[in-house]
């Protein structure tokens, strides 16, 4: 990956005296599934104790949930549908891929942040709990997603959702899986994309250079990541997918008729500058792009409950709810 210019030039400050810079997820490859389900607990646990001390709590437990199972043809998964819990008229629908390197975390992982968007946004929200790396490599749980896309477009109806308002979103990797569903609806003639919502999103596997913000932050930042050390090896088979713009839409040659698209970046996220080229490049490429950057937060920072977390999810929320 050659350098871009950048949507901005960010300051490269430091941590937000609030923020706790905890240890990195590294994934136990010996015993996956006993890590990944501990992991899960533990992360839950973690985000319960924080949602309950804020006074949105009452409010998001309100938020109806049904899971249906799906199968794709690597065998079933569970989505699950998040529905306000009152109100009338046809909500638009947001389909939101979890984070987690490709390999890790779950829905549940992401409870609170499908809940609150649900909520703040009076959308219908579509989680899938795709299949993960290495068990399950690119582009399988990509393609989960796309058909998750679709059958939420089928069916959006029935849980009052707009199927002609349809939207994508998620966090890192799942960033990365709302960048791409973008471009497949896009190159596939559907489901019609009327925004995404990308959170600090990986949308580069392949590089040739260090950037800027990995080398600042890809250590003892929460996030152990520097693109040219190949942290999402898990993911891949072989090196040319790498540069696969459906494993790296920064390095796509057309971006154009994607779209609207609204990047929330933090401050001290080793994905920062790919971030805002990524911005840079929808920009230019005459896609309308609003880009917000957390000062002071970490990669990982939209789960939890510091006064920008909800200001970021409220800025996703506002961007998917608008009526034009």
């Amino acid at each position: 990956m050659a350098i871009y210019r950048k949507y901005l030039e960010p300051s490269y400050g430091p941590v937000a005296p609030e923020v706790e810079i905890m240890a990195p997820q590294v994934m136990d490859m010996e015993h996956k599934e006993a890590w990944r389900r501990q992991s899960d607990y533990e992360s839950l646990a973690l985000m319960t104790a924080a949602y309950r001390k804020c006074n949105c709590y009452p409010q998001v437990m309100r938020v109806l949930t049904e899971d249906v199972r799906l199968d794709f043809g690597n065998g079933p998964f569970r989505v699950r549908i998040y529905l306000p819990p009152e109100g009338a008229g046809k909500r638009p629908v947001l389909v939101y891929c979890h984070g987690g390197s490709f390999s890790f975390n779950s829905i549940e992982v992401y409870e609170y942040v499908c809940r609150y968007l649900c909520m703040a946004g009076n959308l219908i929200v579509v989680a899938p709990d795709y299949h993960l790396a290495p068990e399950f490599r690119f582009p399988k749980g990509l393609e989960e997603s796309y058909e998750t896309l679709k059958w939420a477009e089928a069916h959006a109806e029935e849980y009052g959702g707009d199927p002609d308002n349809l939207n994508v979103g998620g966090d890192s990797s799942g960033g990365n899986f709302a960048a791409v569903l973008s471009m497949l609806a896009r190159d596939w003639k559907g489901p019609k994309i009327c925004r995404q919502l990308l959170v600090y999103p990986l949308v580069c596997n392949y590089a040739e250079e260090v950037t800027r913000s990995e080398e600042l932050y890809g250590r003892n930042h929460f996030l152990d990541y520097r693109c040219v050390d190949d942290p999402m090896a898990p993911y891949f088979s072989r090196e040319e997918e790498r540069k696969n713009p459906l494993a790296s839409p920064l390095l796509a040659k057309d971006l154009t008729g994607l779209p609207p698209a609204c990047l929330v970046l933090a401050g001290c996220d080793p994905l920062l500058d790919q971030g805002l080229m990524y911005a840079a490049r929808l920009e230019d490429a005459g896609v309308p792009v609003e880009c917000h950057v957390m000062e002071g937060m970490l990669h990982g920072f939209f789960n939890w409950t510091y006064g920008k977390s909800f200001e970021a999810l409220g800025l996703g929320a506002r961007f998917l709810n608008q009526r034009s």
